[in-house]
């Protein structure tokens, strides 16, 4: 038998690890979100911690059977060169295994597939009220281009501007270097790329001011470069988007 005080330190790690698996769940869950981004991307997160937090303490259960117990040598069990190792365990536990982890994959491989068509498919989520804003991105400010016209940039403090409850499609490019458009609380970052657009979209649930981000090191200023995005009431925003007011 193991030494029992080499187990208990063995079980102080596992216990260690888990704890570490939880606090980082848990700050993940304080992180915050808004939308039904971050409800689909928090969900599947949720899926892949909790199945590779089932499948951790199953390896490190086996891993303490192991350590405790003993099994007797069977005769002629000596490694010898040019001779097959003896067959131990039973084919059915090796079965049943590969079913268990067949059956994650299948499941993480649909519920990937899905959450992935739900943030490039944006199609199936516009309405009539839908409308597509051009993003911009160059060292190191956001240039935004709204379809009736209105144009303006990070730079003049000016928030992105768009309507609550309605899917808004972002076209986003760069006009020198790679970028990244990201909107953190709403768990979006679309690439902004000098050689092609690439689309995105956001269906905003909540009223608010949420941040602007670069996810992409563009260069030594890349860390300032930063935005805001507001989220309006719809009346709100049709007065602003009509030219009733100024931006």
């Amino acid at each position: 038998m193991i030494n029992r005080r080499y187990m208990a330190a063995l079980f102080f790690g596992v216990l260690l690890l888990l704890s570490t698996f939880a606090g980082i769940f848990n700050w993940f869950q304080g992180l915050g979100g808004t939308g039904e981004h971050a409800d689909v991307y928090d969900k599947l997160f949720t899926l892949y911690w909790g199945l590779g937090s089932a499948i951790t303490l199953g390896i490190f259960l086996w891993f303490f059977w192991m350590l405790s117990t003993t099994q007797d040598e069977e005769p002629g069990d000596v490694a010898k060169l040019g001779v097959i190792p003896i067959e131990r365990g039973d084919k059915k536990v090796a079965y049943a295994i590969s079913i268990v982890i067949t059956l994650f994959l299948l499941l993480l491989s649909s519920v990937t597939f899905d959450s992935i068509d739900f943030f490039e498919k944006h199609e199936q989520y516009e309405t009539d009220e839908s409308f597509t804003i051009k993003v911009t991105g160059y060292q190191y400010y956001w240039k935004y281009q709204y379809p009736n016209g209105i144009e303006y940039t990070s730079v003049e403090n000016e928030p992105l501007r768009i309507p609550v409850d309605v899917p808004i499609v972002f076209e986003v490019t760069s006009g020198d270097v790679f970028h990244s458009f990201a909107l953190p609380e709403h768990r979006i970052k679309i690439d902004a790329l000098p050689s092609r657009a690439n689309t995105g979209w956001i269906h905003a649930e909540e009223t608010g001011l949420y941040p602007v981000r670069c996810f992409e090191l563009c260069g030594d200023d890349h860390a300032i470069m930063m935005g805001e995005l507001l989220v309006m009431e719809k009346v709100e925003f049709d007065t602003w988007y009509s030219g009733e007011v100024d931006a």
